[in-house]
């Protein structure tokens, strides 16, 4: 794999070849990504000073020819939470990066004036973007577009909330984000507007009939899966109809887990009343995705991308708002000014709770009506976060550091882990989300260990096994990160059919149970970094309102989270120590001792 790494402060380009047993040993984006910054981080870095890492991964499997081969991973350390961030956007600028003549980029350093990346048939050049600075998303990617002469083109950028240092901003393409955890406000931090790449280059495959053997049976199975089916028709937005019953679907802040109001706010009004039309990212057949329109009221005229089912929820059921065409404008705010929408609803919906409590009023701010459900303040607020106006200058850090300058018990209604906002799931009514929130890298995160066999099953309230099954989810989920490979197409290929993908592609040869190493070896190496910054087991915790205001069972009786429970065996399963630390044996099993962890990922001479 080809690198090309981009020094801003110097304005200079330099190739970087990755070993070959690097990419055997960790497969591509998330691993490599994770391998590389514990390699060339320092320890205790500020996240927003020059001296951080903002890198880009593909896989050898990313324009190969694959299906749902498409979410590249940005890697850096988060502004937010301090930790590791690994952050994925779908759609096309990832293949079309590979397309360009690289397969990955890092960027260090930071350019005294704006500056967008061009990277064109394998020509890199630095392009100035004042005129650029101030601009939406959707702006910039119209003007780059107008300036640059060039077919086959694809954009990612920041909008103002990259800028103007939201510790929640994202770096967008088109409708995809690359959300979670400020990679966005690192991208502003270094001065970089944007990344733009073209370019016709055609990956290698070593064993072309082989792999045309594999491809054929994904292909298969993609059209013989209902479930992709049923997907691509209804998209993630079917979870609100799915979850609510089940009481998982949180609201007002996580202070219940049912919405009387749900049916509002669901699929069925979204593609009945909204939809424009569905279409697919790079290489996939699943067609999972959607335009939007707000045609009349006082949100018109809203065109946009979206809004999936954590965004209808954040902004939704999370601040007890049953106004869709609310959610729809709300989403298309964030993704002008470049903003996570999980996160900036969560801080919307924490600084409600915070005025329905009496710590904050209307002179905090500037006379905005924050009771739950009001929808015209929740739009309102989207635009004070990303301009950091007033209360939402606060908002802007993120609620861990938001309840800190509110002050009294605000740190109660801050519904985080590490510093990052929970995603849509409530985990007294599904333990093992819970742990996932707890134990993820990056804070949290829903995505590293997504239990579908417990939130859609009949053990969400259960402990059993549920250290084991998160730990085995989350070496998965790594699996694919690793190779960019979509979660939202996971009933098309199995882990199996990702090893003889890769090996047809590579030459390596990889089974299923060495590519669930290669998934252990990178959550191993994430802990390896946090542990490295700072992050003990206290810091694998949920907010307290989990651990001690309970809500009702099946049978009525109280639910909590049993965390310490949940932990221990959890650690027990990935063969740490119950503080959470790795086992010499485990680091040894998975080549993860220091002799190992300071050879360059880069060959000799680069």
């Amino acid at each position: 794999m080809k690198i090309l790494e981009v020094d801003l402060t110097n304005q200079s380009f330099s190739w970087k070849k990755v070993r070959d047993e690097m990419v055997s040993d960790y497969l591509g984006g998330r691993g490599l990504g994770a391998r590389y910054l514990y390699e060339a981080l320092p320890v205790g870095v500020d996240p927003l000073s020059p001296d951080n890492i903002l890198s880009m991964w593909t896989s050898p499997l990313m324009s190969a020819g694959t299906l749902s081969m498409v979410k590249l991973c940005g890697v850096t350390k988060s502004p937010l939470t301090n930790t590791i961030l690994m952050s994925l956007m779908g759609g096309n600028f990832g293949p079309y990066l590979r397309f360009a003549g690289a397969d990955g980029l890092i960027f260090k350093g930071r350019s005294e004036t704006p500056v967008y990346l061009l990277l064109s048939d394998g020509v890199p050049e630095l392009k100035p973007a004042q005129h650029l600075w101030g601009k939406t998303t959707r702006e910039t990617e119209e003007a780059i577009r107008g300036e640059l002469d060039l077919k086959r083109l694809q954009i990612a950028s920041i909008g103002p909330a990259g800028e103007n240092g939201v510790l929640f901003a994202s770096i967008m393409h088109g409708g995809d984000a690359m959300g979670r955890g400020g990679i966005g406000t690192v991208m502003g931090s270094k001065n970089l507007k944007a990344m733009a790449v073209s370019g016709r280059s055609k990956p290698e495959i070593q064993d072309r009939d082989r792999f045309q053997v594999v491809l054929k049976k994904v292909v298969g199975n993609y059209k013989e899966s209902d479930a992709l089916k049923e997907f691509g028709e209804i998209g993630s937005t079917r979870h609100v109809n799915g979850l609510n019953p089940k009481g998982i679907y949180p609201v007002k802040n996580f202070q219940t887990g049912e919405f009387p109001d749900y049916r509002l706010v669901n699929a069925d009004v979204l593609n009945n009343q909204y939809m424009q039309k569905r279409f697919a990212c790079f290489s996939c057949s699943i067609r999972c995705r959607r335009y939007t329109e707000v045609k009349a009221g006082p949100y018109a005229p809203v065109q946009t991308e979206g809004p999936e089912y954590e965004t209808i929820w954040t902004f939704g059921g999370n601040c007890e708002n049953k106004n869709i065409e609310s959610i729809i404008a709300a989403n298309d705010l964030c993704l002008e000014y470049g903003m996570d929408t999980i996160s900036t609803g969560g801080a919307i919906g924490f600084a409600m709770e915070c005025f329905e409590k009496g710590l904050i009023d209307l002179k905090d701010t500037d006379g905005i009506d924050l009771h739950f459900g009001n929808h015209e303040a929740i739009v309102a607020m989207v635009h004070k976060i990303a301009r950091r106006e007033g209360l939402g200058n606060i908002l802007s850090k993120g609620t861990k550091q938001a309840a800190d300058l509110i002050g009294g018990n605000a740190a109660d209604f801050a519904m985080q882990v590490k510093g990052l906002e929970l995603a849509a799931y409530e985990p007294r009514r599904a333990k093992g989300m819970g742990l996932g929130y707890a134990t993820s890298p990056r804070g949290g995160c829903h995505e590293r260990g997504y239990l579908l066999s417990e939130v859609f099953g009949i053990e969400q309230y259960s402990y059993e096994g549920k250290g084991a099954m998160v730990q085995r989810t989350q070496d998965t989920v790594a699996i694919k990160d690793a190779l960019c490979f979509c979660a939202f197409a996971s009933a098309g290929a199995s882990v199996q059919d990702l090893g003889e993908l890769f090996s047809a592609v590579t030459g390596w040869e990889k089974t299923e149970q060495s590519l669930m190493e290669i998934g252990e070896r990178i959550c191993n190496l994430e802990r390896l970094f946090n542990l490295r910054e700072g992050f003990t087991r206290s810091d694998d915790t949920l907010p307290k309102r989990f651990l001690k205001e309970p809500l009702p069972g099946p049978n009525g009786e109280p639910e909590v989270v049993d965390i310490d429970l949940l932990l221990d065996k959890y650690y027990q399963a990935r063969g740490w120590t119950l503080d959470g630390v790795p086992l010499e044996p485990t680091l040894s099993r998975l080549g993860l001792d220091d002799r190992i962890l300071k050879t360059s990922i880069f060959e000799d001479g680069d």
